[in-house]
Order: C-alpha cells, then sequence, then structure tokens
C-alpha cells in the first residue's frame, strides 16, 4: 500500500535498486495512458498494444538510462512518443495522427463539425502538438521536454495550431464540409 502513494521517480528508483513490484505499479499507472497515446498516433488497436508493451520493456531493459532529476512520465512518454514515429515511418504511413475522439462543434445553422477532419488538416507539427495538448492531456512543460523545444516554442506553436484549426473549422463550415 506504501508504494501507490510514492511518487513514480521514487518507484523508479526502487525499480532500479532491484523491487520488481515497484514497476508493476508503474505499468499499472502508465498502461492504459500509454495504449491510448500509441492509438492516437497509430490508428491501430493490435499495433498501439504492441508499442505500448515495447515501451515498457524498453523502459525495463534502459533503467539506467534515467536520469532522476526530471520526470519519470516525460521519459517514459518520450520514449513512447519516438517509438510511435519509428511505427509510423516503418509502415509508411503520411498521416501521422488518426485520431478515433471526435468533438464535434455546432455552427450557426447547428451543423456538427467533425473535429478530427479539421485536425487532420493541420500541419504534422500543428497536430502533434494539439493531440498531446488536448487529446493526451500534456501541460506546456511536458510538451516542452518531450519535444526538446522552449516551452515559448510550445505556446506560440500552440496559438498559432488553434489560429490555424479556427480557420480550417470556418472553411469546412462554408463549405458544408
Amino acid at each position: 500500500m506504501y508504494n501507490i502513494m510514492k511518487t513514480d521517480n521514487e518507484l523508479f528508483l526502487e525499480f532500479v535498486n532491484g523491487n520488481k513490484k515497484a514497476f508493476e505499479i508503474i505499468m499499472e499507472r502508465y498502461m492504459k495512458r500509454a495504449y491510448y497515446m500509441a492509438y492516437g498516433y497509430l490508428g491501430d488497436e493490435e499495433l498501439a498494444m504492441d508499442i505500448s508493451q515495447n515501451a515498457f520493456m524498453k523502459v525495463y531493459k534502459e533503467n539506467k538510462r534515467f536520469d532522476n532529476r526530471f520526470k519519470f512520465s516525460t521519459w517514459f512518454f518520450t520514449i513512447l512518443r519516438n517509438m510511435c514515429l519509428n511505427a509510423i515511418k516503418k509502415r509508411k504511413i503520411h498521416r501521422e495522427c488518426q485520431l478515433d475522439k471526435k468533438l464535434s462543434v455546432k455552427n450557426e445553422v447547428d451543423l456538427k463539425i467533425d473535429m478530427s477532419e479539421a485536425i487532420s488538416r493541420l500541419n504534422r507539427k500543428e497536430r502533434e502538438l494539439i493531440k498531446l495538448k488536448y487529446y493526451d492531456g500534456f501541460s506546456y512543460e511536458e510538451i516542452s521536454e518531450m519535444l526538446e523545444i522552449p516551452i515559448g516554442t510550445v505556446m506560440s506553436g500552440m496559438f498559432y495550431a488553434k489560429k490555424h484549426l479556427k480557420v480550417v473549422l470556418t472553411e469546412m463550415d462554408n463549405n458544408g464540409s
């Protein structure tokens, strides 16, 4: 029970020092979110599960590479993200994201707009920022660490991504798509 109250970093340090149960707790904490993140990138349930599990195996094997001064979650999700991007390259998928969750908004005549389609019309970087922030729930700071770019770049990128998304939504509304 006391392990459940520990931070991810504390648990991971225990795992590195030989406590296998600590790694199981970390897996329980992260498995579902890892799967959904991978699925958001890949759009394939089976591949998302495989990549999620492989990310845990990589963390397990390369545990000595973790720098405890940083957050475990950022390190783990960066590994997972990179594995997803590699899988996309291997499959020669041109679209980075196929988001399953669809959000609808009402326009002046109460038509629903398919948010996933609008997001797919953004460029790759804009899609990634929108996905990491609004679908995966990462903070600007976490996104900054994961993408290894300054937080100001994340914030300005998000500003322009939302601005572009608004233009796309307006175009879709005007075209009736």
